[in-house]
C-alpha cells in the first residue's frame, strides 16, 4: 500500500518516524556534522537522504532508537510550530551539545512513513523541517529544542538605529573589514577548562583580540569550531587566550586562527582600517534645541 492509503485507512497502518540531524553545509573545508538518523521503529530503514557531487544517491541508515517528538501542529500559523524531541541518552550525538552548542548550525528533518512500505520520498515524505537550537538532559533523556525552518521567513529583519556605535556585523557585508589581514596564525602549548596558552606572544597591541574570534579544527571530529574571546593575558611573553565556551578539540600543536576583535566605535574602526564603512552616528548632539540634556547618550 501507499502512505496516502495507510493514511486514509482505519487499521492498515503503522506508522514510524525518521529523524534526520545534520549540519549545515561548510564552505572552508571542515567536516560536517553528520548525517545521523534514528528512527522509533524496531529495525533499520535505509532512505535517500539527497544526492552526491557526481549525482549518485546518498542513502543514509536510520537506526531503531528510543525517541519520540512533541506534537506537530499545522494550524497555518508559526506560534506553536517548536517541536521538541526527546531521545535515549547514548547515541553518538550526546556530546554535540554537552556543556557548549556546536559552533555549527544543526538542522532536524522529520519523515514519517508506514512499516512495509517501500521506502521512497513519496512513501516517506518529510513532515517537518528546521534547526536545533539548544538541548536539557533529564535523567536518560535528552530534550532537543527545535524551531521550524520558517519562523525565519516571519522574523523581522534587523534596523539600524539612530546610534553612537557601529551596529555591523564585525566582517560582514556591511563592515567590510578585511577579516584574513586582522588574522594571525598560533598554536596549542597547552589547554586548562577554557584558558589556551599560545606558542607565540600577540603582539603590545594584544588587547584588541579581546571581543574576537578563536577558531579551529577539533582533532576528534574535524568539525570547525568557533569561541568568542573573552580576555587576552600576557605574562613574560606568554599569551593566554581566555574563551567564552568549553575548548572542545583541541590538543598541544592544533593551529588556531586568532582573529581581532572591534570596541564598536570610531577608534576601533581606524585600528581595522575601514573608518569610511563605520555605520554609527558619532555626531549625535548631547543637547537638544531646548538645552536640555539628551537623557540617552
Amino acid at each position: 500500500m501507499s502512505f496516502d492509503q495507510h493514511e486514509i485507512s482505519r487499521y492498515s497502518g503503522t506508522p514510524v518516524s525518521l529523524y534526520l540531524i545534520q549540519g549545515a553545509e561548510n564552505s572552508d573545508g571542515a567536516e560536517q556534522i553528520g548525517p545521523f538518523g534514528f528512527n522509533n521503529g524496531e529495525e533499520i530503514i535505509n532512505r535517500k537522504i539527497g544526492t552526491d557531487e557526481l549525482g549518485q544517491d546518498i542513502i543514509l541508515p536510520f537506526h531503531p532508537w528510543p525517541i519520540k517528538n512533541s506534537t506537530l501542529s499545522h494550524d497555518g500559523t508559526l506560534d506553536k510550530s517548536d517541536v521538541t524531541v526527546t531521545m535515549s541518552l547514548g547515541s553518538e550525538i550526546d556530546q554535540l551539545f554537552l556543556a557548549y552548542p556546536p559552533s555549527q548550525v544543526v538542522n532536524l528533518t522529520i519523515f514519517e512513513g508506514h512499516v512495509g512500505d517501500p521506502v521512497t520520498e513519496e512513501n516517506f515524505p518529510a513532515l517537518w523541517l528546521g534547526r536545533i537550537l539548544g538541548s536539557t538532559y533529564k535523567k536518560n533523556e535528552m530534550e532537543l529544542s527545535c524551531q521550524p525552518v520558517s519562523t525565519s521567513l516571519k522574523r523581522p529583519g534587523l534596523r539600524r538605529n539612530y546610534q553612537i556605535g557601529c551596529p555591523h556585523v564585525l566582517y560582514g557585508p556591511q563592515c567590510k573589514a578585511n577579516r584574513a589581514a586582522a588574522t594571525v596564525t598560533r598554536a596549542v602549548a597547552s589547554v586548562s577548562r577554557n584558558r589556551i596558552m599560545v606558542d607565540a606572544w600577540l603582539g603590545a597591541q594584544f588587547g584588541l583580540y579581546v571581543g574576537g574570534l578563536l577558531e579551529w579544527i577539533n582533532s576528534d571530529t574535524g568539525v570547525r569550531e568557533l569561541r568568542t574571546i573573552a580576555g587576552v593575558l600576557n605574562d613574560s611573553g606568554t599569551s593566554v587566550i581566555v574563551i567564552r565556551g568549553v575548548a572542545r578539540g583541541l590538543a598541544v600543536g592544533t593551529p588556531l586562527s586568532v582573529i581581532r576583535g572591534c570596541n564598536r566605535q570610531m577608534s576601533g574602526c581606524h585600528q581595522h582600517g575601514n573608518i569610511l564603512n563605520y555605520g554609527g552616528q558619532p555626531f549625535i548632539p548631547l543637547e537638544n534645541p531646548l538645552s536640555s540634556k539628551n537623557q540617552f547618550y
